[in-house]
């Protein structure tokens, strides 16, 4: 890594952790602080709000991960793409004007109207473990890219996590929700800039016309072939990509309190549905570039054999970056990973910081506005501290792709199953669904214990909660298991909402 590139990402982070804290807004109480007060309204509003949530699930996992895959895979993940559309039509036409027609100030208060308090502390402390370890894993992705930039040894792995991670919650602590917004928006766009750019490189560079790339990949590697097999145990396959990919995604978009504090943003259904259109279209985009930066690679090096090419797959792109691309380009390459990874380390620290004082502080005690926001503010540094010091430890765990799917899976299916049921006309009973989400959550361990893919820990942790869920039901009688949380009594508590 040269000096420009040296520059260049000190620029960013500089520039970064400023518009962050520029951007902050009013702030008077924790509503500003976390959702803003629905501020996001209008064309411009729904835009930013769009490119939020694909900046958010576009980690920095993701930007190492997925040109990894692909590159050793091929088109075969793009699979995951077919289950778009109906997510999209169910969010907008079922989910979206549910959710906000019971939403309250936070994201998982429906819960707890629905099915009681002990469901949405459950909830909410699977959130709460998801977010914490994922946070980690994502701050230690690009420690990978800057060590092979720079040339480094590991004996750097905790000087850099400490500068990604701090600067991070730096600007979460003092821009709270709206500067975290904001940020993510315009780092979406450097992503997306950067990618398209990795791609027109290769395409310049390597010795064949834009008709002759596709050629070349069709008879010289596999990464343009799908792969059709039904064994649940191998990951990459269209089924399993299509399906089991499509219902972790859903996941994310539906109950994922960092999805859905972006919704009550938003201010209201109609312009929450129009950011999530806008981050439907603006997701498959980016995955697509990361699917182009794979096949780019794997030409690349199908064309120039090198002898230095690292045998795991997480380690192929940083060292592309750090090998190949010219002095400046490969400085804006790390910005925008690192890009990817703050925009998803603030999301997730005012989301948690959120959950834990709008889920585990009874009401009673939230009401003095600037002590709470104080607090808020003191919540969100520890939290981020204590995701800085894990993602020490978290290159331990396996592969980035491993890490991902197994943290996401186990907890991702419990939540998904919880809130979707929040919102419906099912009849379940809090103690019944207390207990599913447990079954639920061992199921989605049992899978990541056995021979099947990773990418069915969330269908089958998801499902098996509402199977137990609904037989549970069934079976027990109906008693006073769920309350509001303004008050109510036992006859409220198991009609439908």
């Amino acid at each position: 890594m040269t000096l420009l590139d040296g520059i260049i990402i000190a620029v960013y982070l500089g520039g970064i952790v400023t518009i962050g804290i520029l951007c902050r807004g009013k702030q008077d109480d924790i509503n500003d602080y976390f959702t803003a007060h629905g501020g996001f309204k209008g064309k411009l509003g729904m835009t930013i709000v769009g490119l939020s949530l694909g900046a958010t699930f576009f980690s920095g996992l993701s930007f190492i991960v997925y040109p990894s895959i692909f590159y050793t895979y091929g088109i075969t993940v793009l699979s995951g793409l077919v289950g778009f559309p109906a997510t999209y039509l169910f969010m907008r036409l079922w989910f979206l004007p549910r959710y906000l027609a019971r939403a309250g100030r936070s994201p998982y208060e429906i819960i707890e109207r629905r099915f009681g308090k002990p469901v949405r502390l459950l909830a909410s402390g699977m959130f709460v473990m998801l977010r914490l370890s994922w946070m980690a894993a994502l701050i230690y992705a690009p420690v990978i890219v800057l060590m092979t930039a720079m040339g480094i040894g590991e004996g750097w792995i905790w000087p850099l996590v400490a500068l990604i991670g701090l600067s991070s919650t730096l600007y979460t602590v003092i821009g709270g929700i709206r500067g975290v917004i904001i940020t993510d928006a315009i780092q979406f766009l450097l992503i997306a800039a950067a990618l398209l750019g990795t791609v027109v490189y290769v395409l310049v560079e390597i010795p064949l016309s834009f008709g002759d790339f596709a050629g070349f990949l069709r008879t010289n590697t596999q990464l343009l072939h799908f792969n059709w097999s039904i064994d649940p145990t191998v990951t990459m396959t269209v089924v399993t990509m299509a399906l089991g990919g499509s219902i972790a995604n859903l996941g994310s978009f539906s109950a994922d309190q960092m999805s859905l504090q972006r919704y009550i943003a938003a201010g209201d259904a109609k312009s929450a549905v129009r950011a999530f259109g806008t981050s439907m279209i603006a997701t498959p985009i980016v995955l697509i570039l990361l699917a182009m930066v794979g096949l780019a690679i794997g030409t690349w090096y199908s064309i120039n054999l090198d002898t230095g090419l690292p045998t795991q797959a997480d380690k192929v792109f940083p060292y592309f970056v750090a090998t190949q691309l010219p002095a400046g380009f490969s400085g804006i390459v790390i910005a925008a990973l690192l890009a990817a990874t703050m925009s998803s380390v603030t999301s997730g620290i005012n989301a948690l910081s959120g959950s834990l004082l709008n889920d585990f502080v009874p009401l009673a005690e939230r009401t003095e506005s600037k002590r709470l926001l104080r607090s808020a503010r003191w919540l969100s540094a520890a939290i981020g501290l204590a995701v800085t010091i894990g993602a020490g430890f978290v290159g331990r765990i396996g592969s980035l792709f491993d890490i991902m799917n197994v943290l996401l899976g186990v907890f991702n299916g419990p939540l998904l199953a919880c809130v979707l049921l929040a919102v419906s006309r099912l009849k379940i009973q809090g103690s019944v669904l207390l207990a599913a989400m447990v079954v639920g959550f061992l199921a989605g361990v049992a899978v990541v214990n056995s021979p099947l893919s990773p990418v069915w820990v969330t269908l089958v942790s998801s499902a098996v909660t509402v199977v137990v869920a609904l037989l549970g039901s069934q079976i027990v009688k109906p008693g006073i298991h769920s309350l509001t949380s303004r008050g109510g009594n036992p006859r409220q508590a198991t009609q439908k909402p």
